[in-house]
């Protein structure tokens, strides 16, 4: 629990997070940096990116040159039920969306 709630009290994670949501296939860094109208390093992205897999919110996986990655919903909501619905929603209201 320490590690995913550390992982997602990051604004930029958390944006990463809701895209990849909403993704059922899976989104690429480049891909999701762009929906969010994002610019960063290269470097920053893959950080953000090895945090959330660390904690167990992503999977990722090579698709050719591509890191493709997904959000780990059913493990998530099997283990934390509602937890990250929970956090995204706060998040969400916090940010008129």
């Amino acid at each position: 629990m320490p590690g995913i709630l550390h992982a997602l009290s990051d604004p930029v994670r958390l944006s990463i997070v809701a895209e990849l949501r909403k993704a059922e296939e899976g989104l690429n860094c480049v891909e999701t940096t762009g929906r969010l109208k994002c610019t960063m390093p290269k470097s920053t992205c893959s950080q953000h990116y090895r945090i959330l897999r660390e904690a167990g919110i992503i999977h990722s996986e090579r698709r050719g040159v591509e890191l493709t990655s997904k959000v780990r919903r059913r493990e998530l909501d099997s283990r934390f039920p509602g937890l990250l619905d929970a956090i995204l929603k706060a998040w969400k209201r916090e940010h008129g969306e």
